[in-house]
């Protein structure tokens, strides 16, 4: 007779620009810490809970969820009264992360053809074609449209858009001269450009925005506080147990670190505001 255990019910909303064995990993991490059971969700066609579907969390169909910054928000902003946000984030290795804080980038990339026609800084890219995951992400569009405007340029800057669906699908639009630029998550290519062809050596970062604030992990708001607690403490003890530090540096996870909302203020909230200002639009 097979032993009961509790299960957790994860789901991710960031693949495939975050590997998918990266949360089969935290499945394994989850497991042996807390002696449970888990499932994961794999939900590829969105960055968060689809907003003209039952709410995962309201219909107890998840736990613990990984999703977008954007995503996260705006499930804040609807005051959706299902869900928490778990105290804790990851941080991943970046060249501009060098005091390995919370947060992300966003990655300006070209092909590396690009450099002999003189493409130096982001406003060398006037008129050339675009390729960016979803217009609501904050790395692959919102930020991109903030700089322009602060650069005193509008949407007639771009050519040609591409909405790609993911920042990995970005990136290869870019390796295979679909696009000449795109704005990806900084962490999207730490795993994969390995397995680009030729291991994306064509692949060149113009320049890095940001810092964008962390990754949400999202909790079911009436699961059980013990086990918010035992998730979260599984994860701040990472890097004391080498095992576990090791496999997490393979996908770029340095640590992981307490989180708040307090990190989804400020700026970041009128980043998120500026529902006005499309990629398609001209804005001034």
């Amino acid at each position: 007779m097979a032993h009961t255990k509790p299960e957790i019910r994860l789901a991710t909303y960031m693949c495939p620009s975050h590997p998918v064995q990266l949360y089969e990993l935290i499945q394994d991490l989850l497991e042996e810490t807390l002696d449970c059971y888990t499932s994961l969700i794999y939900e590829s066609r969105n960055p968060g809970p689809f907003p003209d579907r039952p709410d995962p969390f309201g219909t107890d169909k998840v736990d613990i969820a990984f999703m977008t910054v954007a995503a996260y928000m705006k499930l804040r902003n609807d005051n959706n009264a299902f869900i928490d946000l778990l105290p804790v984030t990851p941080v991943f290795a970046h060249q501009m992360n060098v005091e390995n804080k919370p947060g992300y980038f966003s990655d300006i990339i070209i092909h590396r053809d690009k450099k002999a026609h003189n493409v130096n800084t982001l406003l060398d890219l006037r008129g050339c074609t675009f390729a960016y995951s979803d217009d609501e992400s904050l790395s692959g569009s919102k930020i991109i449209l903030k700089t322009l405007k602060e650069k005193g340029e509008n949407a007639s800057f771009f050519g040609s858009l591409l909405r790609s669906g993911s920042h990995l699908a970005s990136a290869q639009m870019v390796l295979s001269k679909q696009a000449e630029w795109a704005a990806v998550d900084s962490t999207t290519l730490l795993y994969t450009k390995k397995y680009m062809f030729e291991g994306g050596k064509d692949i060149i970062t113009l320049e890095t925005l940001g810092r964008l604030p962390p990754y949400p992990i999202v909790a079911k708001a009436d699961l059980k506080a013990e086990v918010k607690q035992a998730i979260v403490k599984a994860f701040l003890n990472l890097p004391h147990t080498s095992e576990w530090k090791n496999k997490f540096a393979k996908f770029g996870i340095l640590k992981f670190v307490h989180n708040s909302d307090v990190a989804y203020d400020g700026q970041v909230a009128q980043m998120w505001a500026c529902q006005s200002e499309k990629l398609n639009v001209r804005y001034y």
